[in-house]
C-alpha cells in the first residue's frame, strides 16, 4: 500500500499532469473503465459458465454491478466531486442504462442472428460504446459545476 501511495504522489508532480490536468483525468478514466470491463466480464463469466444464467440476463446484472462500482470511482477518484450524489447517480445511471440497451440489443444480434461468438461480441460492443459513455459522461454527468453570476 505505501508503494502504490509513493507512486501516486510521484505521479501528482509530473509537469505534464500539472501543465494538462486533463491528461491526469483521461488516464484516471481510463484506469476505472478498464476495472469496470474486467469487472464486467468476470461477473458475465461467473453467471454464464457456472450459473448458466442466460446470457442477456447476465449481461445486464453484470452491467449494473460495473455501472455501480465505477459511478463510485469516477466520483471519488476520477472527477473528485462532491455535490449533488443522488441527481448525479441518477443521471449517471440513465447514461449508463441508454448503454447498456444498446449493449444487450447489439450483444443479441451478433450472438443471435450474426452467430459471433459471445464473449467476442461482448468484447467489440464494449469498446465501442466505452467511447460513447466516456463522452456523456465526462461532459454531461461529471461536468464541473457552472456557478451563476447575477
Amino acid at each position: 500500500m505505501m508503494l502504490f501511495s509513493n507512486l501516486l504522489q510521484k505521479a501528482n508532480k509530473l509537469y505534464l499532469f500539472q501543465k494538462f490536468p486533463f491528461i491526469k483525468q483521461l488516464i484516471k478514466f481510463f484506469l476505472v473503465g478498464t476495472s469496470n470491463t474486467a469487472l464486467d466480464f468476470i461477473v458475465y463469466i461467473v453467471l454464464t459458465r457456472i450459473f448458466h444464467v442466460y446470457y442477456l440476463i447476465a449481461t445486464t446484472i453484470s452491467f449494473i454491478v460495473a455501472v455501480t462500482w465505477s459511478f463510485y470511482l469516477n466520483r471519488r477518484w476520477t472527477f473528485r466531486v462532491k455535490r449533488g450524489l443522488i441527481p448525479q447517480y441518477g443521471a449517471f445511471f440513465l447514461v449508463n442504462t441508454a448503454v447498456m440497451l444498446l449493449n444487450v440489443g447489439l450483444l443479441y444480434v451478433f450472438v443471435d442472428y450474426l452467430k459471433v461468438d459471445d464473449l467476442l461480441a461482448k468484447l467489440g460492443i464494449t469498446l465501442i460504446l466505452g467511447i460513447l459513455n466516456f463522452t456523456v459522461n465526462k461532459f454531461w454527468t461529471f461536468r464541473p459545476k457552472i456557478e451563476k453570476t447575477a
